[in-house]
């Protein structure tokens, strides 16, 4: 995800990259009026580490994740471009935070879905989306808004056309292409993760 610029995330404003980052978002009263975003960081090109702090404003990313009772883990930054993890009750949940971080100028792209269940990781599914392109995840945030995959479906395919000024056939394409890629990942994922527990188990 890539903070809005006028955001000033000062770990975002870093202009280097890292792998070690340690954030947390101080706050003084409910509604995020009057918080600070903290960050401990180590950069690739140097041996020290770097302490960043700022007030948050309206365009800050922290707050949405607050209001969800979630503070994001900042897994890697390089640049502006923030790489970031969630641990979330359901998918549902993700939409809505994904469409307010983009409410406040946010670029957001997801990158991997992580089912798990309280058995253990043996049953941890990792998704890879890396293949989507942007047309086809607009395509998609668009078919979710608009209610395509509800059953029962509150709009079609002609709907969805008309709200990315596409043609249907170019719609269908595009939604079939992230269907076929998902449901690949979901068989090799879950492929791989029996073979994992056949594996632990010796049979």
């Amino acid at each position: 995800m890539e903070p809005h610029p006028e955001a000033g995330c000062f770990v975002a404003q870093i202009g280097e990259e890292s792998d070690e980052v340690t954030h947390d978002l101080v706050c003084w009263d409910a509604d995020c009026a009057n918080c600070e975003c903290r960050a401990e960081i180590q950069v690739s090109s140097g041996s020290t580490r770097q302490f960043v702090a700022g007030d948050v404003n309206d365009r800050c990313i922290c707050p949405v994740f607050r209001r969800y009772d979630c503070l994001p883990s900042i897994e890697s930054f390089d640049g502006a471009e923030l790489v970031v993890s969630l641990i979330l009750p359901d998918r549902e949940e993700l939409t809505e935070i994904v469409s307010e971080l983009r409410e406040v100028g946010a670029a957001v792209q997801l990158d991997r879905l992580t089912r798990s269940s309280s058995e253990g990781q043996e049953n941890v599914l990792e998704l890879e989306a890396n293949g989507i392109t942007e047309k086809q995840r607009e395509a998609v945030r668009t078919a979710i808004e608009c209610g395509y995959y509800e059953t029962p479906r509150r709009a079609d395919l002609a709907d969805l056309a008309e709200e990315l000024d596409v043609s249907r056939s170019a719609v269908s394409q595009r939604l079939g292409a992230v269907e076929s890629k998902l449901v690949t990942e979901l068989f090799r994922a879950e492929h791989g993760a029996r073979e994992e527990r056949n594996l632990v188990r010796g049979d």
